[in-house]
């Protein structure tokens, strides 16, 4: 699967140059630009500010295509996604009911072909002629009192979602680590009691302090590497005292 950026009316500068930073962020190459606005033309976009703002994505902006429609921007897609950030859907309005980038990316696992993310204007987003174009609707679960996202940031969060579910095991950095086994936690456990009993910790707050440890390293998941050195430094702290 393929996935291609289509921006519809970009009014900044440097949010082009953000979205094909992320672009490159996260394997994505193709991005398509309409403008069909009289005001707007494509060199008042794809200008100094925007390719100082894509550091070493400049190559994404220099092979970006031009289009005056999203039909002709789209012509070639097999899966056309719209955005909103502006979530009206229900009843009233079946076809505004989104699907979050997430469930998106699963969906996006069993598809062949091109997917086309279309993001509208950073003031006022997609037109419903461009929405009615599109098979789906994605929207990014926000805050309420703030729902609105920086066209880049929605951008990354989509791209994101869509990577991150395709390259699975192949991230690129080792993501395995061996859990601290029961027996390590209990050694650990016993060492940091033992700690306690021989602190100046007043007698009657000792057992709190037990309880909370215990508490946080389940909570942790801590690695058998990370329980052998809460270990070690547990161990020194009680033959230090001792020595004393």
């Amino acid at each position: 699967m393929k996935t291609i950026v289509i921006l519809v009316n970009p009014k900044y500068s440097g949010n082009l140059g953000a979205i094909a930073r992320n672009m490159m962020n996260f394997d994505t190459y193709d991005l398509r630009i309409v403008q069909n606005r009289d005001d707007e033309k494509p060199e008042t976009v794809l200008n100094d500010e925007a390719f100082i703002r894509a550091v070493h994505a400049k190559e994404i902006l220099e092979n970006a295509k031009f289009y005056k429609t999203l039909e002709e921007a789209s012509s070639d897609i097999d899966y056309l996604v719209a955005t909103t950030g502006a979530v009206s859907g229900g009843d009233k309005n079946i076809k505004r009911i989104p699907m979050t980038p997430r469930k998106l990316a699963e969906k996006s696992i069993s598809l062949k072909g091109n997917i086309g993310i279309v993001f509208g204007r950073e003031d006022d987003g997609l037109r419903n002629e461009d929405v009615e174009l599109c098979d789906l609707l994605v929207s990014i679960p926000t805050c309420s009192n703030y729902p609105i996202m920086n066209l880049s940031h929605a951008v990354a969060v989509i791209l994101y979602e869509l990577y991150n579910i395709r390259i699975d095991e192949s991230i690129p950095y080792d993501t395995n680590v061996k859990e601290a086994s029961k027996e390590d936690k209990d050694i650990l456990l016993n060492i940091f009691n033992d700690f306690v009993d021989k602190s100046l910790i007043q007698d009657h707050k000792k057992p709190i302090c037990k309880t909370i440890f215990k508490r946080v390293i389940s909570r942790a998941f801590i690695s058998g590497r990370e329980a052998n050195s809460l270990m070690c430094v547990f161990k020194d702290k009680i033959i230090g005292s001792n020595k004393k």
